[in-house]
């Protein structure tokens, strides 16, 4: 009995604190809201004037566990010469008797655009009481079908680079328009106000990226917005700021607000979920700085731009990817061949020594833009994905130097110079190249063997750097399991990230030598020469050339030659990189014999006594 009267004063506690409230905050609850109850919302219909427009409230719907909507249809001129509400009123607040009741966040599509669905103040209003990683605050599941578009403008970006972001945030759920760029909307005098159209920004400065939305509510510096979710991801930490509307288009799917936000940056959005978004003003998120400088070196044309992109790795990878090929198409006006020089440096606290840097050189014969961009990717999307630890990122900057030229070049002949190898020898090798459509060339290349060698015979492979990497496009996003394999045999984020710097360049000149196996493994070895001489038919024997003592294809990776020890350091690889000015390709075998005696192993036998 005791409990019952507990239970029965906590709960007119809880109404009674939140009625005065709701009071202090003048809003209408939901258990207050009546069928036929007449109403206004405020919203911008051009520029950044906040205007009112009747609406009727229909009924109270229940949509989902524990949730409701509130049914109401909008009139007055300017939405019946709009044909309804239209795609960035999300947020639009709706009062009636004066009262805040929500906010205008779900329509229909191909149907009378006049009717809608608001979302409850008090819903809303519990993302600024948001503390507890595991309150409900609402999800937007089952609202899916019916939630506004937000639409997403993108300005600055064409052509490709435009379409790989639209269909991507397409598959998201959002309306993707091109806008004008950042600056180009007036100034205003205007207040900050409910009512106003505002922003929710993922990319700020030469190419914008943004969300155009209305603020519902503002109290001290925290604000709600949206009336929906817009990636419905919790904690965020996106750009908020002014927008401005340049019109209302009308449309059969359903109108749209056509607008840019602009230079205001006002606060940061800090949640998103079911019920809208919220965050704080005048407090601005972290964001990563983003510089592209893209170079033609034939018409002697470059461009920088200048991005801030928000934290969100889900995204992450595909902003800076499509924004530098974005850069990259613009300066050359064109796609086609050539080579590229790229130069990459990522700062960020989760990296070995708090930043990373790769150069490389590409060659492309259908488009080299996008094959300048391959390990742009690759190297975001290890980071982004890596399963060990968050890489918090403080600054990229790339630099890309592109000439129409043909710097290819294939390994045509090889041929080893010494009359007689010995352990500690010094290896001459003969080299000749043969650019693009050029004079072969002819190169000298000195190869060190330790001292330790095994005598016996042995395999040189001599391979160009590009040999066995397809980067003719920008690779498409990985899911899960396919992330996955990048990452298996390691243990952390830092030997993915030394491993794959430690890659030879695509103009390296690679020289590696097979030695002879020791005497212990020559049993397993005569076991297995029947599979190795199989996998050198299944790769294309017939494609191998005989050129002196050399054997070339372009389909033979040296790994498939070679039974390798599992237990076996790189340390002990006979290795040699020579750089080139051409990006290398092709590759060549040769057979050599290292004479002498066998050197002398340790004696491990137990000393007599």
């Amino acid at each position: 009995m005791k409990y019952k009267k507990a239970l029965i004063l906590f709960i007119l506690s809880a109404v009674l604190f939140f009625s005065i409230t709701a009071n202090a905050r003048n809003i209408m609850t939901l258990d207050e809201i009546k069928p036929g109850m007449a109403g206004t919302a405020r919203t911008v219909f051009q520029g950044y004037k906040v205007e009112e427009f009747p609406v009727e409230i229909i009924d109270i719907v229940k949509e989902g566990l524990n949730k409701k909507l509130i049914l109401f249809k909008a009139g007055g001129e300017k939405i019946e010469e709009l044909g309804g509400i239209a795609s960035g009123m999300s947020g639009s607040p709706v009062y009636v008797d004066g009262k805040l009741i929500g906010a205008i966040a779900y329509g229909w599509t191909f149907s009378d655009h006049r009717y809608g669905m608001i979302t409850p103040i008090e819903d809303m209003l519990k993302l600024l009481d948001y503390a507890d990683e595991n309150q409900d605050t609402g999800n937007s599941d089952e609202y899916t079908n019916i939630q506004l578009k937000t639409p997403l403008f993108i300005s600055g970006m064409n052509g490709r680079s435009f379409l790989r972001l639209k269909s991507k945030f397409e598959d998201m759920g959002f309306q993707v328009l091109q806008a004008g760029s950042i600056g180009m909307a007036p100034s205003t005098a205007e207040p900050l106000e409910e009512g106003s159209a505002v922003g929710l920004q993922l990319v700020r400065g030469d190419i914008n990226i943004a969300a155009i939305g209305t603020l519902t509510y503002k109290e001290n510096e925290q604000f709600i917005a949206f009336g929906h979710p817009f990636t419905n991801k919790g904690d965020v930490d996106y750009l908020f700021s002014r927008a401005y509307i340049n019109s209302i288009i009308p449309g059969l799917d359903s109108p749209f607000k056509l607008g840019t936000v602009t230079d205001e940056l006002i606060g940061s959005v800090t949640i998103d979920r079911g019920a809208g978004i919220a965050g704080r003003l005048n407090k601005y998120p972290k964001i990563i700085p983003l510089t592209i400088k893209a170079s033609d070196l034939d018409r002697k044309q470059s461009n920088t731009v200048s991005v801030q992109l928000v934290k969100d790795e889900d995204i992450l990878t595909s902003l800076i990817v499509d924004i530098s090929l974005q850069a990259l198409d613009s300066t050359l006006d064109r796609i086609g061949k050539g080579t590229a020089d790229v130069k990459l440096k990522i700062t960020g606290k989760g990296l070995p020594d708090l930043g990373i840097e790769r150069s490389n050189m590409f060659y492309s014969r259908n488009d080299i833009a996008a094959a300048a961009l391959y390990e742009v990717y690759e190297l975001f999307d290890i980071i982004n994905r890596n399963p060990y630890q968050k890489v918090s990122l403080i600054d990229i900057k790339l630099d890309v130097e592109i000439s129409n030229q043909d710097n290819v070049a294939l390994i045509q002949e090889a041929r080893v110079l010494n009359k007689k190898i010995e352990p500690g020898d010094t290896l001459d090798v003969e080299i000749t190249l043969l650019p693009y459509r050029s004079e072969p060339i002819v190169k000298l290349v000195s190869l060190k063997l330790p001292d330790d060698i095994k005598t016996g015979s042995a395999t040189l492979a001599i391979e160009g750097g590009a040999t066995f990497t397809s980067y003719q496009t920008i690779p498409e996003e990985k899911n899960a399991e396919e992330n996955y394999a990048i990452v298996e045999g390691y243990t952390d984020l830092d030997s993915i990230l030394e491993d794959y710097l430690a890659r030879p360049k695509n103009n390296d000149l690679i020289l590696q030598l097979y030695p002879p196996y020791s005497s212990e493994k020559e049993e397993a070895i005569g076991e297995n020469e029947g599979d190795i001489d199989k996998e050198k038919d299944d790769i294309g024997r017939d494609d191998i050339i005989e050129v002196g003592d050399a054997q070339s294809t372009e389909k033979a990776s040296h790994s498939k030659y070679r039974i390798k020890d599992d237990e076996e350091e790189a340390s002990s690889e006979i290795k040699l990189l020579e750089t080139t000015e051409y990006v290398m390709e092709g590759s060549l075998f040769i057979d050599i014999n290292i004479e002498g005696e066998e050197p002398e192993s340790e004696d491990t036998g137990a000393a007599d006594n």
